[in-house]
Protein backbone atom coordinates (compact mmCIF):
# COMPACT_ATOMS: atom_id res chain seq x y z
CA UNK A 1 0.00 0.00 0.00
CA UNK A 2 1.24 3.42 -0.87
CA UNK A 3 1.98 5.17 2.45
CA UNK A 4 0.80 8.45 0.99
CA UNK A 5 -2.69 7.02 0.58
CA UNK A 6 -2.97 5.47 3.99
CA UNK A 7 -5.04 8.29 5.48
CA UNK A 8 -7.45 8.22 2.53
CA UNK A 9 -8.07 4.50 2.75
CA UNK A 10 -8.67 4.44 6.50
CA UNK A 11 -12.27 4.27 7.65
CA UNK A 12 -13.90 7.62 8.50
CA UNK A 13 -14.15 8.59 12.15
CA UNK A 14 -17.50 8.35 13.91
CA UNK A 15 -17.83 12.16 14.18
CA UNK A 16 -17.25 13.09 10.56
CA UNK A 17 -20.96 12.70 9.63
CA UNK A 18 -20.16 11.73 6.03
CA UNK A 19 -23.71 10.50 5.54
CA UNK A 20 -24.94 14.07 5.96
CA UNK A 21 -24.99 16.21 2.79
CA UNK A 22 -24.12 19.24 4.94
CA UNK A 23 -20.75 17.80 5.91
CA UNK A 24 -20.09 15.38 3.05
CA UNK A 25 -20.85 17.66 0.09
CA UNK A 26 -20.49 21.27 1.19
CA UNK A 27 -17.02 22.80 1.62
CA UNK A 28 -15.99 24.39 4.89
CA UNK A 29 -16.52 27.91 3.58
CA UNK A 30 -20.16 27.30 2.68
CA UNK A 31 -20.88 25.62 5.99
CA UNK A 32 -19.40 28.65 7.76
CA UNK A 33 -21.75 30.91 5.81
CA UNK A 34 -24.73 28.77 6.81
CA UNK A 35 -23.71 28.79 10.47
CA UNK A 36 -23.22 32.55 10.35
CA UNK A 37 -26.76 32.99 9.03
CA UNK A 38 -28.08 30.79 11.84
CA UNK A 39 -26.25 32.17 14.87
CA UNK A 40 -23.42 34.50 13.83
CA UNK A 41 -22.84 38.10 12.79
CA UNK A 42 -24.95 39.63 15.56
CA UNK A 43 -24.58 41.81 18.64
CA UNK A 44 -25.32 39.59 21.64
CA UNK A 45 -26.25 40.84 25.11
CA UNK A 46 -24.66 39.09 28.07
CA UNK A 47 -26.32 40.15 31.31
CA UNK A 48 -26.23 38.81 34.85
CA UNK A 49 -29.90 38.86 35.80
CA UNK A 50 -32.62 36.85 37.55
CA UNK A 51 -34.09 33.98 35.58
CA UNK A 52 -37.90 34.28 35.53
CA UNK A 53 -38.52 30.56 36.10
CA UNK A 54 -35.54 28.45 37.04
CA UNK A 55 -33.05 28.60 39.90
CA UNK A 56 -29.72 26.82 40.10
CA UNK A 57 -28.84 24.00 42.49
CA UNK A 58 -28.40 26.34 45.44
CA UNK A 59 -31.57 28.31 44.78
CA UNK A 60 -29.98 31.31 43.10
CA UNK A 61 -32.04 32.65 40.21
CA UNK A 62 -29.42 35.13 39.02
CA UNK A 63 -27.39 33.86 36.11
CA UNK A 64 -25.86 34.95 32.83
CA UNK A 65 -28.47 35.23 30.09
CA UNK A 66 -28.03 36.13 26.46
CA UNK A 67 -30.19 37.71 23.81
CA UNK A 68 -29.90 39.30 20.38
CA UNK A 69 -29.55 43.08 20.62
CA UNK A 70 -32.00 45.20 18.67
CA UNK A 71 -29.02 47.26 17.50
CA UNK A 72 -27.42 45.49 14.59
CA UNK A 73 -23.72 44.97 13.98
CA UNK A 74 -23.59 48.07 11.80
CA UNK A 75 -24.89 50.37 14.57
CA UNK A 76 -22.13 52.72 15.82
CA UNK A 77 -21.02 52.12 19.38
CA UNK A 78 -22.05 55.65 20.38
CA UNK A 79 -25.65 54.88 19.55
CA UNK A 80 -25.53 51.50 21.25
CA UNK A 81 -24.59 53.03 24.60
CA UNK A 82 -26.76 56.13 24.21
CA UNK A 83 -29.97 54.46 25.31
CA UNK A 84 -31.29 51.87 27.70
CA UNK A 85 -31.64 48.35 26.36
CA UNK A 86 -34.70 46.23 26.99
CA UNK A 87 -33.67 43.40 24.71
CA UNK A 88 -33.70 40.86 27.56
CA UNK A 89 -37.14 41.70 28.94
CA UNK A 90 -39.71 38.94 28.70
CA UNK A 91 -41.70 40.80 26.05
CA UNK A 92 -38.76 41.58 23.76
CA UNK A 93 -36.12 38.97 24.45
CA UNK A 94 -34.82 37.26 21.35
CA UNK A 95 -32.76 34.27 22.33
CA UNK A 96 -29.99 33.22 20.00
CA UNK A 97 -30.97 29.84 18.57
CA UNK A 98 -27.90 27.61 18.71
CA UNK A 99 -29.77 24.30 18.59
CA UNK A 100 -27.82 23.37 15.45
CA UNK A 101 -24.70 23.04 17.59
CA UNK A 102 -26.22 20.16 19.54
CA UNK A 103 -27.30 18.00 16.61
CA UNK A 104 -23.95 16.19 16.48
CA UNK A 105 -20.32 16.48 17.53
CA UNK A 106 -19.24 17.65 14.06
CA UNK A 107 -21.75 20.52 14.11
CA UNK A 108 -20.50 21.55 17.53
CA UNK A 109 -16.85 21.54 16.48
CA UNK A 110 -17.54 23.48 13.27
CA UNK A 111 -20.05 25.87 14.79
CA UNK A 112 -18.35 26.97 18.01
CA UNK A 113 -15.69 29.09 16.20
CA UNK A 114 -18.42 30.81 14.19
CA UNK A 115 -20.43 31.54 17.33
CA UNK A 116 -17.57 33.13 19.25
CA UNK A 117 -15.56 34.64 16.41
CA UNK A 118 -18.30 36.34 14.39
CA UNK A 119 -20.59 37.77 17.10
CA UNK A 120 -20.05 40.93 19.14
CA UNK A 121 -20.70 40.34 22.83
CA UNK A 122 -22.09 43.31 24.77
CA UNK A 123 -21.85 43.50 28.58
CA UNK A 124 -23.63 46.37 30.34
CA UNK A 125 -22.67 47.15 33.93
CA UNK A 126 -25.00 49.96 34.96
CA UNK A 127 -26.28 50.92 38.40
CA UNK A 128 -24.67 47.86 39.92
CA UNK A 129 -22.18 47.30 42.71
CA UNK A 130 -20.61 44.57 40.62
CA UNK A 131 -17.30 45.69 39.19
CA UNK A 132 -16.54 45.00 35.54
CA UNK A 133 -13.73 42.68 36.61
CA UNK A 134 -16.32 40.64 38.50
CA UNK A 135 -18.36 40.29 35.32
CA UNK A 136 -15.37 39.23 33.22
CA UNK A 137 -14.16 36.71 35.80
CA UNK A 138 -17.68 35.34 36.15
CA UNK A 139 -17.96 34.82 32.41
CA UNK A 140 -14.55 33.19 32.32
CA UNK A 141 -15.67 30.77 35.03
CA UNK A 142 -18.98 30.09 33.28
CA UNK A 143 -17.43 29.42 29.88
CA UNK A 144 -13.83 28.35 30.57
CA UNK A 145 -13.38 26.65 27.19
CA UNK A 146 -15.27 29.11 25.00
CA UNK A 147 -14.67 32.55 26.54
CA UNK A 148 -11.07 32.64 25.22
CA UNK A 149 -12.51 32.33 21.69
CA UNK A 150 -14.29 35.71 21.82
CA UNK A 151 -12.84 38.16 19.31
CA UNK A 152 -15.13 41.18 19.71
CA UNK A 153 -16.27 42.59 23.04
CA UNK A 154 -18.22 45.71 24.02
CA UNK A 155 -18.57 46.96 27.59
CA UNK A 156 -20.69 49.77 28.98
CA UNK A 157 -19.49 50.64 32.48
CA UNK A 158 -21.76 53.30 33.94
CA UNK A 159 -21.16 54.44 37.52
CA UNK A 160 -24.07 56.32 39.06
CA UNK A 161 -23.07 59.98 39.59
CA UNK A 162 -23.50 61.70 42.96
CA UNK A 163 -23.42 58.35 44.77
CA UNK A 164 -20.56 58.42 47.26
CA UNK A 165 -20.91 54.68 47.84
CA UNK A 166 -19.56 54.13 44.32
CA UNK A 167 -16.26 55.92 44.98
CA UNK A 168 -14.47 52.57 45.16
CA UNK A 169 -15.54 51.93 41.56
CA UNK A 170 -13.97 55.10 40.14
CA UNK A 171 -10.37 54.29 39.11
CA UNK A 172 -8.77 57.60 40.02
CA UNK A 173 -10.53 57.71 43.41
CA UNK A 174 -10.38 54.37 45.20
CA UNK A 175 -10.99 51.87 42.45
CA UNK A 176 -7.58 51.54 40.83
CA UNK A 177 -6.91 47.97 41.98
CA UNK A 178 -10.20 46.70 40.56
CA UNK A 179 -9.64 48.66 37.34
CA UNK A 180 -6.17 47.20 36.86
CA UNK A 181 -7.54 43.71 37.57
CA UNK A 182 -10.21 44.31 34.93
CA UNK A 183 -7.60 44.91 32.24
CA UNK A 184 -5.57 41.95 33.46
CA UNK A 185 -8.65 39.79 32.92
CA UNK A 186 -9.11 41.13 29.38
CA UNK A 187 -5.43 40.50 28.65
CA UNK A 188 -6.07 36.81 29.30
CA UNK A 189 -8.37 36.66 26.25
CA UNK A 190 -5.86 35.47 23.63
CA UNK A 191 -7.79 36.32 20.45
CA UNK A 192 -9.61 39.49 21.54
CA UNK A 193 -8.96 41.83 18.62
CA UNK A 194 -11.84 44.35 18.81
CA UNK A 195 -12.76 46.14 22.02
CA UNK A 196 -15.21 48.97 22.59
CA UNK A 197 -15.60 50.25 26.12
CA UNK A 198 -17.57 53.16 27.59
CA UNK A 199 -16.20 54.44 30.91
CA UNK A 200 -19.13 56.60 32.02
CA UNK A 201 -17.84 57.91 35.32
CA UNK A 202 -19.02 60.83 37.46
CA UNK A 203 -17.81 64.17 36.05
CA UNK A 204 -14.15 64.93 36.46
CA UNK A 205 -13.58 66.94 39.69
CA UNK A 206 -11.76 70.26 39.87
CA UNK A 207 -8.26 70.19 38.42
CA UNK A 208 -6.53 70.93 41.71
CA UNK A 209 -8.09 67.77 43.16
CA UNK A 210 -6.99 65.54 40.31
CA UNK A 211 -3.87 63.48 39.91
CA UNK A 212 -1.30 64.87 37.53
CA UNK A 213 -2.83 64.77 34.02
CA UNK A 214 -0.16 62.38 32.78
CA UNK A 215 -0.88 60.02 35.67
CA UNK A 216 -4.62 60.16 35.00
CA UNK A 217 -4.07 59.58 31.30
CA UNK A 218 -1.84 56.59 31.95
CA UNK A 219 -4.25 55.19 34.50
CA UNK A 220 -7.21 55.11 32.16
CA UNK A 221 -5.63 54.34 28.80
CA UNK A 222 -2.26 52.81 29.65
CA UNK A 223 -3.63 49.32 30.44
CA UNK A 224 -4.88 48.98 26.85
CA UNK A 225 -1.31 48.12 25.88
CA UNK A 226 -1.57 44.85 27.80
CA UNK A 227 -3.97 43.50 25.17
CA UNK A 228 -1.47 42.32 22.59
CA UNK A 229 -4.00 40.96 20.10
CA UNK A 230 -6.03 44.17 19.75
CA UNK A 231 -6.42 45.58 16.26
CA UNK A 232 -9.22 48.04 17.06
CA UNK A 233 -10.12 49.76 20.31
CA UNK A 234 -12.67 52.49 21.01
CA UNK A 235 -12.95 54.20 24.39
CA UNK A 236 -15.75 56.61 25.35
CA UNK A 237 -15.28 58.86 28.39
CA UNK A 238 -17.08 61.88 29.89
CA UNK A 239 -16.23 65.14 28.19
CA UNK A 240 -15.15 66.81 31.44
CA UNK A 241 -12.01 64.66 31.45
CA UNK A 242 -10.78 66.04 28.16
CA UNK A 243 -11.78 69.60 29.04
CA UNK A 244 -9.71 69.41 32.23
CA UNK A 245 -6.45 68.30 30.61
CA UNK A 246 -6.73 68.73 26.85
CA UNK A 247 -7.26 66.25 24.05
CA UNK A 248 -3.59 65.91 23.12
CA UNK A 249 -2.70 64.53 26.54
CA UNK A 250 -5.21 61.72 26.03
CA UNK A 251 -4.34 61.12 22.40
CA UNK A 252 -0.66 60.61 23.10
CA UNK A 253 -1.23 57.40 25.03
CA UNK A 254 -2.93 55.85 22.02
CA UNK A 255 0.13 56.23 19.82
CA UNK A 256 2.44 53.92 21.71
CA UNK A 257 1.76 50.70 19.88
CA UNK A 258 2.71 49.65 16.40
CA UNK A 259 -0.40 48.54 14.51
CA UNK A 260 -4.17 48.68 14.45
CA UNK A 261 -6.51 51.61 14.97
CA UNK A 262 -7.66 53.17 18.21
CA UNK A 263 -10.03 56.03 18.87
CA UNK A 264 -11.36 57.93 21.87
CA UNK A 265 -14.68 59.78 22.00
CA UNK A 266 -15.98 62.29 24.51
CA UNK A 267 -19.54 62.20 25.78
CA UNK A 268 -21.60 64.71 27.72
CA UNK A 269 -21.47 64.52 31.51
CA UNK A 270 -24.79 66.11 32.42
CA UNK A 271 -27.05 63.48 30.90
CA UNK A 272 -24.92 60.52 31.91
CA UNK A 273 -25.39 59.19 28.40
CA UNK A 274 -23.64 59.65 25.10
CA UNK A 275 -25.17 61.81 22.39
CA UNK A 276 -27.85 60.29 20.20
CA UNK A 277 -25.63 60.26 17.12
CA UNK A 278 -21.92 60.14 16.38
CA UNK A 279 -21.96 63.57 14.78
CA UNK A 280 -22.21 65.24 18.19
CA UNK A 281 -19.29 63.35 19.65
CA UNK A 282 -15.72 64.55 19.29
CA UNK A 283 -13.82 61.61 17.80
CA UNK A 284 -10.12 61.10 17.32
CA UNK A 285 -9.02 58.31 14.98
CA UNK A 286 -5.56 57.26 15.97
CA UNK A 287 -3.61 54.73 13.89
CA UNK A 288 -1.23 52.94 16.19
CA UNK A 289 2.40 53.78 15.65
CA UNK A 290 1.78 57.44 14.78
Amino acid sequence: MNPNLGSCQSSPGPNQQLASPLFAKLPTELRALIFTELFGGRRIHLEFMPHPLRADKVGNRRRWRHGICEDGMETPFGRVIAHQHYCLTAARRRALDISMLFTCHRALMDGIPVLYHSNVFLVINSGSRRLPVDDIRSLQAKMPKHWPLVRSLEIKWEVAPFDRNHASMVPHSYGRDAYEAFWDALAEMPVLSRLRIALLMPPCPQTDQNPHPFALRDLYLGPIQRLRSLRMCEVAMPRSYVSAFGAQEWESIMARTSEGQYRISWVDDDSGLVPAGPATAQLFYLPRGH
